[in-house]
């Protein structure tokens, strides 16, 4: 009886196994879905200002652009070029200049933020390596939803003419 019952289990394990063969062949006839591409904010107007040989603090600048149709957040920054990128917002208290953690910046849809000198900016310290007016370094903006935003800064002497 477990003989038959062996056998008979047997042969049914090999109509399953045909028959999931069959349906895989099927299926490579069928298109992938098409995955929507996520809008990506734009980086416009990079730079990073130009310090003295062996400064170990920078500032970096930009104007990031939300052309999506849903709002995004800004939660860090990262750079291969700095051992220690944060974003601070300079605030004035009791005629004191003093930078603050600005917390998660969000940008609505079509809107733009400003990173300039007096306010929102990229504090970026421990340069990696030695950077002068002409290099460039690379900064990511870290995005809430975990996606990044990338770009080359140009180090330079002067804010770019707008």
């Amino acid at each position: 009886m477990n003989g038959q019952h062996f056998y008979l289990g047997l042969a049914l394990l090999g109509l399953a196994s045909a028959s999931v063969t069959s349906l895989a062949g099927t299926a490579v006839g069928v298109k992938p879905v098409k995955t929507i591409q996520q809008c990506m904010p734009v980086i416009h107007k990079a730079w990073i200002r130009s310090a003295p040989p062996g400064a170990q603090t920078l500032a970096g600048y930009l104007v990031i652009k939300n052309t999506c149709k849903t709002s995004i957040k800004i939660v860090d920054v990262e750079s291969r070029d700095f051992g220690m990128p944060m974003i601070h917002r300079s605030v004035l208290e009791n005629g004191v200049s003093k930078m603050r953690d600005p917390g998660v910046m969000e940008i609505k849809p079509g809107a733009s933020l400003k990173f300039e000198a007096g306010g929102l900016h990229i504090m970026l310290m421990q340069p990696l390596r030695a950077l002068k007016a002409g290099d460039r370094a690379g900064v990511r903006l870290v995005l809430a939803d975990g996606r990044r935003v990338y770009s080359e800064f140009p180090i330079q002497k002067e804010a770019p003419k707008l």
